[in-house]
Order: C-alpha cells, then structure tokens, then sequence
C-alpha cells in the first residue's frame, strides 16, 4: 500500500475531524456529567491521539476506536479531577421543523420528558443508547467501546427502550 502524503494525512484527519467532533463531544459532555471544558479537553486528546496513529491499521472501525479512546480518557480525567461544572441536561432544538409555537410547545415538553425519563436509567443503558442513536455505532461497535459483547449491548439496548417506552406511558 503507498504512503500517503503529508497533505493528504492532513486532509484526511481534517475529514474525521469535522465528521466525528460534534458525536464525541456530546458524547464526552454525558459521560462526564455536563462538564464541557472536560469534554472539550478528551475530544482534542482523543483528536491528538489519532493523528499519532497509522490510520490504515484503523481502517473500517475508526468510530470505535475513536469513541473508545474517549471514553477512555473522560474516565481518566474522573479519576484524577473533580468536575469543573456541571450543566443540566439540553436537549436538541430542532424547532425549525415545528409547525407553529402550539406544536413547538408540545414537542419541547416531550423532549424534556423524554430526557428526564433517559437520565433515570443506568448509566450503561444511557451510554449505549447514546452511542446507537446519537452515534450510529454497531451494536458491535458499541461493544468495542463500551468493552462489552455484541449480546450484552443488544439486552441494554432492549431494556432501555423498554424501560422509556413504559415510562414515557405512564407519564
């Protein structure tokens, strides 16, 4: 296989960056309870990280590798810091998409109930969860960072959605 050159290593970290900043971030930010600044911190190691990697040893399973390093780091930075704040949890505004203030009401109130409901279940539940749909990772990605089977990740999935969808109902 050639060596790529400088420019086009350049370039395409550049793409990964822009692909998958915005998903760690979120992601990042969740696990380490609100606190952006060390959400920020992981995401630009996670980033600094890559770019000492041989990308081609990464091929086809770069968004494991790269939410698995995240975690890996958020969960260092817990143990050696405490958090330096924490924010409540904000739930995406797609208002834009609303027909009116009525049904943009309606939706925001379903949001925050939704993400209430999401921050009562288990922290291996909420992060493979986030991970599926937020992410869009495999269930055998999802176990890749999450350090788990593919079957394990499969049963967290299926009890958290059961779990919100009954709760959500009886809301």
């Amino acid at each position: 296989m050639p060596v790529a050159s400088t420019h086009d290593r350049v370039e395409q970290l550049g793409r990964l960056v822009d692909q998958y900043q915005l998903q760690l971030l979120a992601y990042a930010q969740r696990l380490s309870g609100g606190d952006l600044e060390r959400a920020q911190d992981a995401v630009q190691e996670t980033f600094l990280r890559l770019c000492r990697e041989d990308l081609s040893r990464l091929e086809g399973r770069i968004a494991p590798w790269l939410f698995a390093v995240c975690r890996t780091r958020v969960i260092d930075m817990q143990r050696t810091t405490p958090p330096t704040q924490i924010s409540s949890d904000q739930v995406a505004d797609t208002a834009a998409t609303q027909d009116g203030p009525a049904e943009h009401a309606q939706w925001s109130d379903e949001q925050q109930r939704l993400a209430a409901q999401l921050s009562r279940l288990p922290s291996r539940q909420q992060e493979v969860l986030r991970l599926r749909l937020q992410a869009g990772l495999t269930y055998r990605e999802i176990a890749e960072v999450t350090g788990t089977t593919v079957n394990n990740v499969g049963v967290q999935l299926h009890q958290a959605i059961r779990t919100l969808r009954q709760r959500m109902a009886a809301t």
